[in-house]
């Protein structure tokens, strides 16, 4: 069965209109403190020398995005990068050296602590060298607190509807395989009785009985399709099942190496399991690969998954619309899951695929390891 996998997150609007691009701020003759900018966040230039940062200017619409000060910032650049989250003080301070090596605007977004109160900022200036030791950067740092929030929202929405979208894939696999399963059992009990009656050789009775097992047998890849029962028992075994599904139906090797993918939340599972699920599809369609590599590692607070085939491989301006409708609806649900999912590919050299999602340790063992010889037809 084909599935299709519909583009259900919506794109978060902006929560405001974005200010103009930022540019050098230097020879700006506008009083810094009340400049026409200010409207849309703090106004600042940031000077670095030997590793010593400093605000030398500052709009007074610090105290509204940060909780400081303009005078407070002037005086010590270290009240402000004290505020700065712990889990992202290591980004800060990598995507200002970063900026300040290559020469290239500074486009950080990460979390301060105002009042007990957690913000999302974006900061975006742009770059001078000065000297040997000293560089400036001139920007502006927006409050995005709001279009976070609005994000998570919609982010919870869109989890919502693919659990209800789950829940009724599972409902209609387990009809289909009921009530359809039922009716084509009763049929080919009434097909044993006709035959005692007409002889075992009827070419008609012959014929019917391999229409009902074809169409039970439909039924049954329809339902796994749907939803696979594998699943239940984990996603180790779920992924295990697609990989013996897709070797048996295409003929195409996977090797395979499974470490870690036991206790995980359903909806992490779920997704996980329908990426991987559309990544086969794509590879049977366009790839013309010899062989699959299907590797899943755990570390804390993230797991990872790596398809890799050996195909044609695409470029981005050669990718059809449908091989991009895929790959986004990858996308999505892996974002869904605060995850990340990148795709390389290279002409004849086959393409990998890696998504990375943070999952929360569970209390009970992970699955053991799982890995061996390919899987083939």
């Amino acid at each position: 069965m084909e599935c299709k996998f519909h583009s259900w997150l919506p794109s978060v609007p902006p929560f405001q209109s974005p200010p103009p691009p930022v540019q050098d701020l230097s020879s700006d003759d506008t009083p810094w403190a009340a400049h026409p900018l200010s409207g849309f966040g703090l106004v600042f230039q940031l000077s670095q020398r030997a590793g010593q940062l400093q605000f030398t200017q500052a709009s007074e619409s610090a105290q509204m995005v940060c909780g400081l000060s303009a005078q407070a910032l002037l005086r010590s650049s270290t009240a402000f990068v004290g505020r700065i989250h712990a889990a992202d003080q290591a980004d800060f301070h990598a995507s200002l050296q970063a900026s300040a090596l290559h020469g290239e605007p500074w486009n950080w977004e990460g979390r301060i602590l105002t009042e007990g109160e957690i913000k999302w900022i974006n900061i975006r200036a742009a770059v001078k060298r000065l000297d040997a030791t000293q560089v400036q950067w001139n920007g502006i740092m927006i409050n995005i607190s709001h279009a976070r929030r609005r994000e998570s929202d919609l982010r919870d929405m869109a989890a919502h509807m693919e659990r209800a979208r789950e829940q009724e894939r599972a409902r209609l696999a387990r009809d289909m395989h009921d009530e359809l399963g039922q009716l084509l059992t009763a049929l080919k009990m009434d097909i044993s009785l006709l035959r005692r009656r007409l002889g075992p050789d009827d070419a008609q009775l012959n014929s019917m009985t391999q229409l009902v097992d074809a169409a039970t047998a439909a039924g049954r890849r329809v339902a796994a399709q749907l939803r696979p029962a594998v699943l239940d028992l984990g996603l180790s075994d779920g992924l295990l099942w697609l990989a013996e599904e897709f070797s048996q139906r295409y003929g195409i090797p996977v090797s395979h190496q499974i470490e870690g993918a036991g206790e995980l939340d359903d909806l992490t599972a779920i997704q996980i399991f329908r990426i991987a699920q559309e990544a086969f599809t794509n590879i049977a369609r366009h790839a013309q690969a010899k062989s699959v590599r299907l590797a899943v590692a755990r570390t804390p607070g993230l797991i990872a998954l790596d398809i890799v085939d050996d195909g044609l491989g695409f470029t981005p301006a050669t990718q059809t619309s449908e091989k991009s409708f895929g790959l986004r609806s990858m996308r999505e649900r892996a974002h869904l899951l605060g995850g990340t999912l990148d795709c390389a590919s290279v002409p004849n050299h086959g393409t990998t695929l890696r998504v990375r999602v943070p999952c929360t340790e569970c209390g009970k063992p992970a699955d053991a390891p799982t890995s061996g010889k390919p899987i083939s037809a």
